[in-house]
């Protein structure tokens, strides 16, 4: 019998209760979750390969700017949690969509598969 390996989703950032719901979201998509423990390196998420990365919060995306700018050579989305108020700043911080507060399991699953970089996943 074959594993079945998921696709895997990498969270960036530190809130026990968000991690805990998307972990639900992803697990219901058929997708991993992979939270981002310690700084990782651009290698460190191309080795990993996820199908999208995302970022907690409009702040620790601004945090992570350095990381964006190494990421921009691969082919994944990024993906932020974050308020109407801040969506503007998140896409000009470099998100390719916003996950926009109160988060729900159909706007997760529009974000992985309507986000132009995820379709080719």
């Amino acid at each position: 019998m074959a594993l079945k390996i998921h696709p895997t989703v990498l969270v960036i950032g530190h809130d026990v209760a968000l991690h805990y719901l998307l972990g639900r979201f992803a697990e219901r998509s058929g997708y991993q979750l992979k939270a981002n423990t310690e700084n990782m390196s651009d290698r460190d998420i191309a080795a990993i390969h996820p199908a999208a990365i995302i970022f907690l919060s409009t702040e620790v995306l601004a945090k992570h700017r350095t990381l964006l700018t190494e990421l921009a050579g691969l082919d994944m989305p990024i993906l932020v949690c974050s308020s109407v108020i801040e969506k503007a700043r998140a896409i000009e911080l470099g998100a390719d969509y916003c996950l926009l507060h109160p988060l729900t399991y159909d706007d997760f699953q529009a974000a992985l598969t309507h986000t132009p970089v995820a379709k080719r996943v």
